[in-house]
């Protein structure tokens, strides 16, 4: 989910009993912003220069890689101003365009890869890119997951994983306890070709963008896996500005307020007895989503009233919602937000409620070819196999784990106020 924001507004006006105007404040917390990218975003794009990466420009068979450097200056550079960088242990800026030199094998000399430097350097304002083959030196990327998460995952921006097949023929270092290094190749047959990856990093309107425009322009037969990692779960934004209000009881839709459309506005016809509304919700999934187990949902819930100009929040909550699977549609379901007024909501006070729909943590899952792509090698190498990762589920699941932990990625956001 992308950076959040409190909505501020200039005051809102409730008419209330006899004609008395009440100003009422800002609504607590924050909401998502709108998932509309921006016109023009700088990008940064870092080449990873060490020796392991060399073998992917030794070969024309099958080979994306060589035409990398100027498909994402092109993309890149048809959303803003595009800067190249190459970087092992350190990082330097290349001019002008330099950066076709990555085509050439002469230029992969760096010793060591330090993912974890481009990342701090990396600007958040910017869409970050870092081509590499997730290679860490001291296979120390539990710093970098660390880093990421907390420059990106707890600032509410995202992250996604384009993985490429390519062809390949060179060294591959550092194998297994043992650090074995092996030569590999993969000849021009596609089941052993060797996968390389970009990891994206900047805000998720952004993110998605680039994946689609990516995806786009991604011609050649060559297997390709995405992953996204967003607080984000839905390609449009799963809020009242798409909810399709149906059956409603004990409330009726009342627009005073003049709310944010993300907002719903209910009147209550009687404190006492039991209220509910339901909407349907098509769940669409964004590129390189996470598979989602949606038949159990967390939720977290707040209630906040007025009290004098403030909003206050309320220990009392029997705020149920219900998701149910319509099968009518294979993506549609049905959800109920059920509540007791006096067990909820402060009587003659206008109320804020606020429910975050999310997956459980053992419902968000890495996408089905992160596992065929990875190797696991804790040994003597025994078992490698140079057409895939060593240990590529330990670490994007290790970045799953940090945006579940950081952010809860939402399903949806169903904000509503009660007016007395």
């Amino acid at each position: 989910m992308k950076k959040f924001f409190l909505i501020i507004c200039a005051a809102i006006l409730l008419v209330g009993c006899g004609n008395q105007v009440q100003t009422v404040p800002p609504l607590p917390g924050t909401l998502p912003n709108i998932l509309t990218a921006p016109e023009k975003v700088d990008t940064d794009i870092y080449f990873d220069a060490t020796v392991s990466m060399r073998g992917f420009t030794t070969q024309s068979a099958g080979n994306v890689y060589l035409t990398l450097p100027d498909l994402l200056g092109d993309l890149c550079g048809s959303m803003g101003t595009v800067n190249f960088y190459g970087f092992g242990e350190q990082i330097r800026p290349l001019d002008g365009r330099s950066y076709r030199q990555f085509t050439s094998p002469d230029v992969y000399t760096e010793a060591i890869t330090a993912v974890a430097n481009v990342v701090d350097r990396a600007d958040t304002n910017h869409l970050s890119i870092i081509v590499t083959d997730l290679f860490e030196s001291e296979s120390d990327w539990s710093n970098v997951a660390q880093k990421i998460r907390d420059k990106f995952f707890a600032n509410h921006l995202s992250v996604a994983i384009i993985g490429i097949k390519n062809s390949f023929s060179g060294e591959i270092f550092d194998v297994g306890l043992n650090a074995a290094k092996f030569n590999y190749n993969s000849f021009d047959n596609p089941d052993r070709y060797r996968p390389f990856y970009l990891l994206i990093m900047g805000r998720d309107d952004v993110v998605k963008n680039f994946l689609r425009k990516f995806n786009e322009r991604q011609t050649l037969p060559n297997d390709t896996g995405y992953l996204l990692l967003s607080e984000n779960l839905t390609e449009a934004a799963s809020d009242f500005s798409n909810f399709e209000l149906g059956d409603v009881e004990n409330f009726y839709s009342d627009d005073t307020l003049g709310l944010d459309s993300r907002v719903k506005e209910f009147g209550l016809d009687n404190f006492n007895e039991a209220a509910s509304f339901m909407f349907s919700w098509n769940y669409q999934p964004p590129l390189g989503a996470c598979p989602l187990d949606l038949s159990a949902v967390d939720t977290a819930i707040e209630n906040f009233s007025i009290t004098g100009e403030e909003w206050t929040p309320l220990d009392k909550n029997d705020v149920r919602v219900s998701l149910l699977k319509d099968d009518r549609q294979a993506e549609l379901f049905l959800v109920k937000v059920a509540l007791t007024p006096e067990k909820s909501l402060a009587e003659d006070k206008l109320n804020f409620v606020r429910i975050k729909v999310m997956p459980t943590e053992q419902g968000y899952k890495l996408p089905a070819w992160v596992e065929l792509w990875s190797v696991n090698v804790d040994g003597a190498a025994k078992n490698f196999d140079g057409s895939k990762t060593v240990n590529l589920t330990r670490v994007l699941g290790s970045l799953k784990d940090s945006i579940f932990m950081a952010s809860s990625p939402a399903l949806m956001n169903i904000n509503f106020v009660v007016t007395p």
